[in-house]
């Protein structure tokens, strides 16, 4: 299972997401053992991609959290388009937000489907920020496992002003050795 690393001492790397990061990393910190876990070699951050997906930890007074990511730019003006983070949760539950672009019809939600099958009911908007809007989401165990072996998250949602829908695509190429590396790291 081969990733990359990129471990630094010093705090995580300054990104327009970095908001989000901090309002998942808070509840990671809740799911992570106090005092138990420690990242490899005394690490007081880590960064790893497995191939789609990047992991992100940091340790801090002995508590580690750890998220995993997808992050997807507009390749013209490099800014964010799109983004799921998500941290482990009691019960094996992976819990988080996604984050889309502005110009949608907030009141109607997102919908999300794990290649062609439907995840639920349209999942609510929580509140906008610099970056975009965020969702928050939550997959339980089993929906975990299916993820683990699915292709794509496929989320729709209505554009604001018109009926056309705005659809975008998140990979799950790598997903599964990103969430078996974060539960492996907060044991």
């Amino acid at each position: 299972m081969p990733h990359s690393t990129d471990r630094r001492r010093a705090t995580m790397p300054r990104t327009p997401l970095r908001s989000l990061l901090a309002l998942t990393a808070a509840a990671a910190c809740l799911s992570s053992a106090a005092g138990a876990a420690q990242l490899p070699g005394g690490a007081g951050s880590l960064v790893e991609s497995y191939q789609d997906w990047s992991l992100a930890c940091q340790a801090q007074n002995n508590n580690v959290s750890c998220v995993i990511r997808q992050v997807q730019t507009n390749s013209q003006s490099n800014q964010t388009v799109l983004a799921l983070e998500l941290h482990s949760a009691q019960g094996g539950k992976l819990e988080g937000a996604l984050l889309l672009p502005f110009g949608l019809a907030l009141a109607q939600g997102a919908t999300l489907k794990l290649d062609e099958a439907a995840m639920g009911a349209a999942l609510p908007f929580s509140t906008c920020m610099p970056a975009g809007c965020l969702v928050p989401v939550s997959f339980d165990a089993a929906t975990v496992g299916k993820l683990k072996t699915g292709t794509a998250i496929n989320v729709a949602a209505a554009a604001f002003g018109n009926a056309q829908p705005a659809a975008f695509k998140i990979s799950l190429k790598g997903f599964g050795s990103a969430v078996s590396r974060l539960l492996d790291l907060l044991k």
